[in-house]
C-alpha cells in the first residue's frame, strides 16, 4: 500500500475515533431571518431575468442509488405473509401504475385471479422482474401519452422542455448500468442525444476505509473493506461539468409530466434570483459602502449579522470570489429535522444546510424552532461574480465529514463519509435560501409513493 494510502487510513481512523461529528447550531433559518419569500411579482421578475440569460445551463442529477429500498415493505410482506393496509392498496392500484406495464402479458391478463404474495414475489425475485437489482432511475414511474417513463426519461424530457435545444443533463450513475440507461434515453428519439446528456461515476479512489469498533481496519481476502464515501464525493463530478449555471436535484424527485409546469416556473425564478444576486454583488464590489452592503444583505440574507459587521471593502472580495447558490426550502409539515440553519464555527456564524446526523442533542430546542427542510432543489453558479471559472474543491470545509455505522457480517463497520455535496462541500459558498412550493418535492422513497397524486396524470 502506498504512503498516501497509509496516511489516508490513519486520518480516517483518527476522524472516526472522535465519534459522530456534529455542528454547533446558532439558530434556525426562518422567513426573513435567512429564508426569502418572494411575492408573485418578484417571482415573475426573477423568471424574466433567467429567460433573458443566454449562458449554458445543465441539470446535475445524482442517480446512482439502488431501487432496493423502494421495495422493503414488499419484502416484509413476502417474509411475513401479512399484508398491511398500504400493501393492500398497492396491489389494488397496481394495474393503474407504470410498473404494471412491465409485467408479462400473461401475468397482466391473469392479474385479477393472482394472489398478491405471488405478484410481490414476481416483482422482486430473480426469476421475475428483479426490480431490487436496478438503479432507482430505471424503475418505471409514470404513464404518459408517449409511453411508460422511468425517472431518467422523465428528468431528461422535463429538463429539455425547460432548458431548450442547448440544454444538457448530467447524471451520476452506477457504471455497470450506463448502457441500459443510455438505451432507455434513446427510446425518446431525441436529436443529437449524445450532446444533450452525459454520465459520470463516483470515483472509487474516494471510497472510505472501514474499521471495527476497536479501530482496527476491516479486511476481506487480505484487502481493506471500503464503502462509497457519500454524495460529497460527487463534487469532483460537478466540478467537471462544462456549464456555469446548474440545477441540482435527486433522480427520484420528479413529478408526472402533466404536473411539471410549476416545477419549471420555480426553476426559472430560482435561477433568476441567483443571476440577480451575482450581478448586484459585482456592483457592490465596484462601489463598496457599508450602507450598500447592508441593503444587499437585507435583500438576499446571505450573510449572518456577524459576517455583515466584519465585512469591509477588502473582505467583500472574498465573497465576490466564491461560487454561489440559491437553495429551495420547503415548509416542514412533519417532524423538524435537517435543513437550513445558522452554524457557529469558532465565532463565525454562517448559513448552512445541515443533516440530522450532524445535529447534537444540545441543539434540540433550535431544531424544534425550524420551519423548513432541504428538498435538494438548488440553482448554482460555478463561477465568481465576473464569470471566472472556480475550482469547487477550494470551497469545501473538510471538518464537516460524517461518521457512519453500518452492520456487516463481521460485526459493525465504522467509516467516514466526505462532507455532503450540499453540506460541508459547499460550506464556503455564497448561499441564499428561498421558500418554494411543497408541490415541487415528491420523491419516491418507497414504491407506495407512486400512489400519490404527484405521480398520476391530471
Amino acid at each position: 500500500m502506498s504512503t498516501d494510502g497509509n496516511s489516508s487510513i490513519q486520518q480516517q481512523k483518527s476522524d472516526i475515533s472522535n465519534g459522530f461529528n456534529t455542528v454547533d447550531l446558532a439558530g434556525s433559518c426562518i422567513i426573513n431571518h435567512g429564508i426569502l419569500r418572494l411575492s408573485e411579482e418578484e417571482q415573475h421578475v426573477c423568471a424574466k431575468v433567467y429567460e433573458d440569460w443566454s449562458g449554458k445551463t445543465s441539470f446535475f442529477i445524482p442517480a446512482s442509488g439502488s431501487g432496493s429500498r423502494m421495495f422493503a415493505e414488499l419484502v416484509n410482506f413476502i417474509e411475513s405473509g401479512i399484508a398491511s393496509p398500504i400493501v393492500r392498496d398497492f396491489f389494488k392500484e397496481l394495474p393503474n401504475l407504470a410498473l404494471f406495464q412491465e409485467l408479462p402479458i400473461v401475468v397482466r391478463e391473469k392479474y385479477a385471479s393472482l394472489q398478491p404474495i405471488y405478484l410481490a414475489e414476481y416483482l422482486i425475485s430473480q426469476e421475475g422482474m428483479k426490480v431490487q437489482d436496478r438503479p432507482k432511475g430505471l424503475i418505471p414511474f409514470h404513464k404518459t401519452p408517449n409511453g411508460i417513463y422511468n425517472p431518467f426519461q422523465d428528468q431528461f424530457v422535463q429538463a429539455m422542455e425547460l432548458l431548450g435545444e442547448n440544454g444538457h443533463v448530467h447524471f451520476t450513475i452506477q457504471k455497470d448500468f450506463e448502457s441500459a440507461i443510455l438505451d432507455s434515453l434513446k427510446v425518446l428519439d431525441t436529436d443529437d442525444l449524445q450532446s444533450k446528456v452525459s454520465f459520470s461515476h463516483q470515483e472509487s479512489e474516494s471510497d472510505a476505509y472501514c474499521f471495527d469498533d476497536h479501530g482496527n481496519l476491516v479486511e476481506e481476502k487480505g484487502k481493506p473493506v471500503r464503502r462509497p464515501a457519500g454524495h460529497g464525493a460527487l463534487l469532483k463530478n460537478l466540478n467537471k461539468v462544462d456549464a456555469d449555471l446548474m440545477f441540482v436535484k435527486n433522480i427520484d424527485n420528479v413529478q408526472h409530466a402533466s404536473k411539471a409546469e410549476l416545477n419549471q416556473r420555480v426553476w426559472k425564478y430560482c435561477a433568476g434570483l441567483l443571476l440577480s444576486f451575482k450581478q448586484e454583488l459585482a456592483q457592490l464590489l465596484e462601489a463598496y459602502t457599508q450602507e450598500a452592503l447592508q441593503a444587499l444583505n437585507k435583500k438576499y440574507q446571505f450573510l449572518s449579522k456577524e459576517e455583515e459587521r466584519a465585512c469591509n471593502a477588502d473582505t467583500i472580495e472574498v465573497y465576490a470570489a466564491r461560487p454561489s447558490r440559491v437553495c429551495g426550502m420547503v415548509v416542514n409539515e412533519g417532524a423538524p429535522g435537517g435543513g437550513p440553519f445558522w452554524v457557529n464555527d469558532n465565532g463565525v456564524v454562517s448559513k448552512q444546510i445541515v443533516e440530522k446526523v450532524q445535529i447534537s442533542d444540545k441543539d434540540k430546542a433550535i431544531v424544534e424552532q425550524s420551519s423548513h427542510f432541504n428538498p435538494v432543489f438548488i440553482a448554482l453558479s460555478k463561477t465568481d461574480v465576473f464569470g471566472n471559472i472556480l475550482d469547487l474543491e477550494e470551497f469545501v470545509d473538510p471538518s464537516k465529514y460524517l461518521v457512519v455505522k453500518k452492520p456487516h457480517r463481521t460485526g459493525v463497520l465504522n467509516y467516514r463519509e466526505l462532507p455532503g455535496l450540499w453540506n460541508g462541500s459547499m460550506h464556503n459558498w455564497n448561499t441564499v435560501f428561498l421558500e418554494i412550493p411543497k408541490e415541487v418535492f415528491s420523491p419516491v422513497k418507497s414504491v407506495f409513493d407512486l400512489l400519490h397524486s404527484a405521480h398520476k396524470a391530471e
